[in-house]
């Protein structure tokens, strides 16, 4: 019974190899193509100004609501376990790197990157099912010029600007509980904080978010223009951006991090 099942295992798994690679190359396909047509003109600033407010202007609650728990919580953590060796005062230090560098652009792109993503995959690929991006194209305009390349870079502009935003309330979030629950002045709290960062540091975040928006828009819009045809198909694309967002970003993370982590 060993030797039967075996080479069924290894067949799902040698398709589950080529399917990952397939998709991988479908998804680096449509970046090709989207930045081949995106850069000529008409570059679609209105299209690309009405994204920017749909996927980042409306998740502003959403990242808001993200940054000051990350700051909360993070904070609270770091402030346990230094009031054991005696060094609350540090706390400023030791939540600055974890918050600019890691967790402010990770986690907003795993919460807020992910609602982008699935409401990108939901509008293209209702479009899809109901054949309205094939009468774009009958209309003789580009699908990719008019729909993926207006998400695309608004996912890669919007992301950034929410992580600046998302610092600047974990840092407010974090000087609270250091203030409220450890006794470290806010002000205290906010030099360490500062002094204990560098302009890479600032750099090497924003790069990742920037990473992240552009994988987002991306696999997004790729999920959306190959949702099949029936009533469930949206759905499934909408799961399945979910998980390959998700793990697009740790693995971009962990290779991002890499880079910069020596610098």
């Amino acid at each position: 019974m060993a030797e039967a099942s075996q080479p069924g295992f290894i067949e799902r798994l040698g398709g589950n190899i080529v399917a990952g690679i397939q998709w991988a190359g479908g998804v680096a396909r449509l970046l090709g193509m989207a930045v081949s047509v995106g850069l000529r003109r008409p570059f679609g600033t209105y299209d690309i100004f009405y994204q920017v407010v749909a996927l980042g202007i409306k998740s502003l609650p959403l990242a808001s609501l993200m940054s000051v728990f990350i700051g909360l919580v993070l904070t609270w953590q770091f402030g346990e376990a230094l009031m054991d060796f005696g060094a609350k005062n540090a706390i400023g230090y030791a939540a600055a790197l974890a918050l600019v560098r890691e967790l402010v652009p990770g986690i907003l792109a795993l919460t807020v990157g992910a609602k982008m993503a699935t409401g990108i995959t939901a509008e293209l690929g209702s479009m899809k099912v109901s054949e309205q991006i094939d009468a774009i194209a009958s209309l003789g305009a580009d699908p990719i010029k008019k729909l993926v390349w207006p998400r695309l870079v608004a996912a890669t502009i919007t992301l950034p600007l929410l992580a600046v935003l998302g610092n600047l309330l974990a840092l407010g979030g974090g000087a609270m509980i250091a203030d409220l629950v450890f006794d470290v002045p806010m002000a205290y709290f906010y030099e360490t904080y500062v002094d204990e960062l560098w302009p890479m540091d600032y750099l090497s975040g924003l790069i990742k978010s920037t990473v992240f928006g552009a994988l987002i828009g991306l696999i997004g819009s790729y999920q959306g223009f190959t949702t099949k045809f029936g009533t469930e198909a949206v759905g499934v694309s909408t799961t399945n951006t979910v998980v390959a967002t998700s793990v697009s970003i740790l693995v971009a993370d962990f290779i991002l991090t890499t880079i910069f982590l020596p610098v």
